[in-house]
């Protein structure tokens, strides 16, 4: 459904995005994991063409279509992308206040972005309604009469998935979807984006929450994969140093244990080391860090010199 290739993001002439390769198969529900800063939003966005002023991407993001034909998501003109965006590839938002607009109603947003891409305004209108029916909102005839303010945070989320499943797209990717909603209203959420969504690609910091919504993941550090494979692999035999200290941390402790953290944090854009990019925070670190090392391994991958056992 997706093919990645040497997808690279620049500010200038600071690397944010590395080289960062991957697929996602027809159906299958993937998860981006890693610390805030290190470059997994910027991947999403550079695959809906919707990096900030002064951020560039390079490289390949092919879409796949029914036909076998492919769209190109990279380094292709805004004409292009505007005709993608919302009908063959959507996203949905960590805050949907942001993208939400305060002054329209509800159905009236959820119409819009079916008639933007040519469906008839009456039957966008009782689609709208349906859709509000599919993501589990209660009496949708009212809450497409209602304004987002009027609407609590779950609902405003159910919003937004309702847009972005509007126009039946090839892949939909969640960015921290749920991080603001409570532990009940959390848990409806990542069952509906589980039960509804095409091919996923999931973004998260929490690995409790990616580890139930998706069958494979990539860990991201220094905006490059260190580790990549199927769920319960990774997370039970993580090889990266990286991947064991984000499943340490997260781990329940006895009271009175200290939970276990990784040393320091996370670098400023272009301020990572040279070599490993992990190499200044990992108790394993040795000289052989300072050069970069591949990522390899079939179905299991992982690009690290000192791999856990």
């Amino acid at each position: 459904m997706l093919k990645v290739e040497g997808l690279t993001v620049r500010s200038g002439d600071v690397e944010l995005v590395h080289d960062v390769s991957f697929d996602i198969a027809p159906g299958e529900r993937v998860g981006l994991i890693g610390e805030s800063g290190s470059g997994k939003s910027l991947t999403a966005l550079s695959l809906m063409g919707l990096l900030p002023e002064g951020v560039t991407a390079t490289g390949r993001a092919a879409l796949d279509g029914p036909d076998g034909g492919g769209d190109d998501l990279v380094g292709v003109p805004e004409s292009r992308l505007k005709r993608l965006r919302g009908r063959d590839v959507s996203m949905v938002f960590q805050e949907p206040m942001t993208a939400l607009n305060p002054l329209m109603r509800i159905g009236a947003q959820v119409a819009e972005i079916m008639t933007l891409h040519g469906t008839p305004r009456p039957q966008a209108r009782r689609r709208a309604l349906d859709l509000l029916d599919r993501v589990r909102l209660p009496e949708p005839a009212q809450i497409a009469r209602a304004y987002p303010h009027q609407l609590s945070g779950g609902q405003r989320q159910r919003v937004m998935l309702a847009i972005a499943l509007a126009n039946e797209p090839r892949l939909l990717i969640c960015d921290e979807p749920t991080t603001a909603l409570d532990v009940t209203v959390q848990k409806q959420m990542l069952e509906l984006i589980a039960e509804v969504a095409p091919a996923l690609l999931f973004i998260t910091h929490d690995l409790a929450v990616v580890a139930s919504v998706c069958e494979r993941v990539l860990v991201m550090y220094g905006g490059r994969v260190v580790e990549s494979g199927p769920i319960r692999e990774v997370f039970t035999r993580p090889r990266h140093r990286y991947t064991e200290g984000l499943l340490a941390a997260s781990k329940l402790t006895p009271r009175g244990t200290r939970l276990p953290t990784i040393k320091g944090s996370v670098p400023a854009a272009g301020r990572f080391p040279g070599g490993c990019v992990f190499r200044n925070r990992c108790p394993h670190a040795t000289p052989t860090c300072e050069d970069v090392p591949a990522l390899t391994g079939d179905g299991h991958a992982h690009a690290c010199w000192h791999p856990a056992d």
